[in-house]
């Protein structure tokens, strides 16, 4: 195990360097797992990054750090007592001098080597590559490939400060590189609705879903999936409907702020009937809250989303992979049952990144039940699962989406027997529904223990890595669909010594577990302060927890 920590100012590729860094130990033949720590500023906040990495896969990051690269005083000050022992701590000595460390004067340095603008993050690169034993010339090979603008000073500059720091370099012995590549939580996310065939993006940034927008932008060319920034989350969802009125598989992004000023569309795309794959990647709130940190605090507002009755899809991928996967999914299924539906993540999946092998296979084509005969075509045609055939413009006969209540036309209706009928109509999807996710993998079950640790989300993340310190053997289950929710899976599980883990204040899932299962706790551990829980600590809790309860 071994965990680098970049720090400094924003705007000073601390992320980038981390991705860099990432790439550079895959090419050692290691697992990693980047998460990025940012504030809610431009320029001069504090950011902060870290990789971890091992010969086996890693699922989150440690607090304790073997690598500390510091840029300014301020980072040297947080970060400094997060060396492990026989840890590095290289800091810049034009900032000051400091009791632990090695000192290299990047400011300096990297003011001899370049023109405006200065490209300080590539020292983090250079320092990394020195105590990890890589060759020079491997480092220069990196640097021309990841850094490609201003490559002949980004090559000097690192070769400089790797030459500064002397013999640092610990046993890191080069292993068998693998599969896979690396990939962020959001990434996936776009990647897997693409697979599924996804047409147009709406979105309106808002962190941390904003990272799908940029992606599926940046790759339009080669995707091929129009991106739209629109000018709020209203106009987004909107545009949206409109989108999929014409025919086209689409999706909607934000976070809680945004969905929450989405809700009336949402619950127009449950009346007109409107197949919408809908983005929630969860931040701490309410309000605007703490808005680049990571929180499950939209549990119960995904499951309600929308006002009135209508069904509702509301699933949360608990792995990297299953972003991909489980964004195909519910894509295919707002396609076959007509409804919206929603992914439900947070930022600690969203924005952090891991190696990650996806099968295009795994991921079915969202298809549509297409009308036969324009001439006798209803929109919304009283049908025995509920589910009406599709027509799109052009076309001869007259397709009528209403958000008013409606006969099968689409014309609008007052009627009580007109009402309870479409009501009817609608609700008798859930029956095809429940059917339907006996194709998919409900819950993922991670080990063999007798005590039951209950999670859904990114925390299954936190937890995969606690697991690797536990003496006590647990079960960890993760609910995939939170709605519906599938109780027969786990009905097994229901006898044992339960623990429950979820980042909020509330309890909110512990609830939701209570109410599908009946089953209590030996207790919970939450944690709300927007930080992701450090393996150690969090495996320390669940042992204390289970053998106050032995």
């Amino acid at each position: 195990m071994f965990t680098v920590l970049i720090a400094g100012k924003a705007g000073e590729g601390i992320k980038k360097a981390a991705q860099v860094i990432a790439d550079m130990l895959k090419f050692y033949g290691r697992f990693t797992f980047q998460l990025d720590d940012y504030e809610s500023t431009i320029r001069g906040g504090h950011n902060f990054s870290v990789v971890t990495t091992d010969t086996s896969e890693v699922y989150s990051v440690y607090n304790s750090a073997d690598l500390i690269i510091c840029f300014d005083k301020r980072s040297y000050h947080l970060h400094s007592d997060k060396l492990n022992p026989n840890g590095l701590l290289v800091y810049n000595s034009d900032e000051g001098s400091f009791e632990r460390g090695i000192g290299i004067p990047l400011t300096s340095l990297m003011k001899d080597v370049y023109n405006q603008p200065y490209n300080v993050s590539v020292s983090a690169v250079a320092i990394s590559a020195a105590r990890i034993g890589m060759t020079g010339s491997n480092l220069k090979d990196i640097i021309a490939h990841s850094y490609k603008r201003d490559a002949t000073q980004n090559c000097i500059y690192a070769s400089r400060v790797y030459d500064s720091l002397g013999e640092v370099a610990i046993d890191f012995p080069k292993l068998p590189c693998h599969s896979g590549h690396i990939f962020s939580g959001n990434q996936l996310i776009a990647l897997g609705a693409w697979t599924a065939g996804l047409d147009y993006y709406f979105s309106y940034p808002m962190t941390p879903a904003s990272s799908i927008l940029h992606y599926l932008a940046a790759k339009q060319n080669t995707l091929g999936v129009h991106t739209i920034h629109a000018e709020s989350e209203l106009a987004a969802i909107n545009m949206a409907i409109g989108a999929v009125y014409c025919g086209c598989r689409t999706a909607v992004g934000s976070s809680g702020g945004g969905f929450a000023l989405m809700q009336e569309a949402f619950s127009m795309a449950g009346m007109v009937e409107a197949p919408l794959l809908c983005i929630l990647s969860s931040r701490p709130g309410p309000a605007t809250g703490v808005s680049t940190y990571t929180a499950q605090e939209d549990l119960y507002f995904a499951l309600h989303q929308g006002h009135g009755d209508f069904s509702r899809i509301v699933a949360s991928p608990d792995c990297m992979e299953r972003a991909y996967t489980l964004a195909g999914e519910l894509l295919a299924m707002a396609w076959k049952f007509q409804l919206p539906v929603i992914l439900l993540t947070e930022k600690h999946l969203s924005e952090s990144m891991m190696q990650a092998i996806i099968d295009p296979t795994q991921v079915m084509e969202a298809n549509h039940l297409a009308a036969t005969d324009e001439a006798e075509y209803n929109r919304y045609e009283i049908t025995d699962n509920g589910i009406s055939p599709l027509l799109f413009p052009p076309s001869e006969a007259v397709i009528k989406w209403n958000s008013h209540e409606h006969l099968s036309s689409g014309v609008r209706t007052d009627e009580a027997i007109d009402i309870v009928a479409m009501k009817d109509k609608r609700n008798r999807k859930d029956t095809g529904i429940i059917a339907s996710l006996k194709e998919f993998q409900t819950w993922a079950v991670y080990g063999e223990g007798d005590v039951i640790v209950f999670a859904y989300g990114s925390t299954v993340l936190e937890l995969r890595e606690a697991l690797k310190h536990l003496d006590s053997r647990i079960t960890i289950l993760a609910p995939i669909y939170l709605e519906p929710f599938d109780i027969k899976t786990v009905e097994m599980f229901q006898n044992r010594r339960t623990i429950i883990v979820e980042h909020n204040s509330k309890g909110d899932f512990a609830f939701l577990i209570r109410s599908k299962l009946q089953i209590d706790f030996i207790g919970s551990i939450l944690r709300y302060d927007g930080r992701v829980f450090d393996p150690l600590e969090l495996a320390q809790r669940i042992e204390v927890m289970i053998n106050a309860q032995a």
